[in-house]
């Protein structure tokens, strides 16, 4: 029984030792000389998406980031993942678009971008 618990707080020690090495943020060491920044990461495919339909704010592309307000005048802030960043570059302020998106890591990662010509019809 000693052997086991012995066993446990040296695993349970390692655990706690390693953990923030772990976690590090890996974006933290990339460096660039352009000075944009890379896509998000793909959330988990446990995550649940989420969608908005709005208005373009603003679009930073170096940031790969967008800003989105809805009907009901609560704006978003999206950053594109590898997938989404083709899509982001092409939007500008004003356009109707629809965003499917996933929270992770306290970000929101639009997953889909779609203006509402192409799905809205008359």
């Amino acid at each position: 029984m000693k052997h086991a618990a012995v066993l446990f707080a040296a695993s349970l020690t390692t655990l706690l030792l390693t953990g923030p090495a772990i976690a590090k943020d890996p974006s933290a060491t990339m460096s660039g000389t352009t000075g944009a920044t890379a896509p998000a990461e793909k959330p988990g495919i446990l995550a649940m998406p989420h969608h908005v339909i709005g208005n373009v704010v603003s679009v930073d592309k170096k940031a790969n980031r967008v800003s989105i307000r809805n009907t009901k005048g609560k704006e978003y802030t999206l950053v594109a993942d590898a997938d989404t960043v083709t899509d982001l570059r092409r939007l500008k302020a004003g356009d109707e678009v629809k965003v499917t998106y996933k929270k992770d890591k306290d970000q929101m990662v639009a997953t889909k971008i779609t203006t509402t010509a192409t799905y809205r019809t008359k």
